[in-house]
């Protein structure tokens, strides 16, 4: 059995071309809306999160002899936890990671950490337009100066709840689906009087690009909070290259 770790554009992508009939594959998928990106393609998905002992559990029951991270550029633990387990089980591993997309703001600041970003987007003066999904909602919830943040989010339940329970009132909440344009961008900026943007260096899938020539357009500060580096094995930038070195 193959296992699929999924729930991005990226995993959609991939088993549009990789996931046929005749291939066991199993697809496990953080959250329930990950899982509805891969409605209609042949594969049994599951959506869940799955820490390393129940990683563990799911590789015995359901016979996993080869994985294929597909997790999000920023799901640390998820990777890291897949490569243990799959050291431990003997199992073959592949990553696929988004191809680094070299774009440099006109005015930027980076930040590896998200508390060292938090604190210095405390000490800024004027309104932010965070676009870290909501993972990173509870690092802001004690700002002095909440009001100063909008948060842009998928437009999930569970999600604008989080951002309420973190004290985050209803009009500093966009709920919305992205990807977003340039010119959808530069109205939300303008609309909101935005003066820096928080945003994660994604990659050409997270839309970095658009956000970045809003940003220089408008003459405001792209906040960027970049990811460790992480040593995979068997990483591929390329869905073609992945699929054609994965030994079945």
């Amino acid at each position: 059995m193959i296992w699929v770790i999924g729930g991005t554009k990226d995993s959609r992508d991939f088993l549009e071309k990789f996931a046929s009939a005749d291939k066991n594959i199993i697809v496990s998928t953080a959250t329930e809306y990950g899982g509805k990106l891969l409605e209609g393609l042949p594969v049994k998905v599951i959506s869940e999160k799955l820490p390393l002992e129940t990683m563990r559990v799911f590789i015995e029951k359901n016979s996993i002899d080869i994985i294929v991270d597909m997790s999000h550029p920023y799901a640390f633990e998820v990777s890291k936890n897949a490569m243990r387990a799959a050291e431990e089980f003997s199992i073959p591993y592949y990553r696929f990671e988004r191809e680094e997309i070299h774009i440099i703001p006109d005015r930027f600041s980076e930040f590896e950490n998200i508390d060292d970003l938090v604190k210095y987007c405390d000490g800024l003066e004027g309104n932010i337009l965070v676009t870290l999904g909501s993972n990173n909602i509870e690092h802001f919830a004690e700002v002095k100066e909440l009001k100063k943040f909008y948060f842009r989010i998928l437009p999930k339940w569970d999600m604008v709840k989080k951002c309420e329970d973190n004290g985050i009132l209803p009009k500093n909440i966009i709920a919305m689906q992205g990807p977003f344009s340039l010119n959808m961008n530069k109205a939300m900026i303008e609309q909101l009087n935005i003066k820096y943007l928080v945003t994660k260096k994604g990659g050409d899938t997270g839309g970095e690009k658009e956000k970045t020539d809003a940003c220089n357009e408008k003459g405001i500060e792209v906040i960027l909070l970049d990811k460790p580096k992480i040593q995979y094995p068997n990483c591929y930038n390329n869905i073609d290259e992945l699929i054609k070195n994965i030994k079945l």
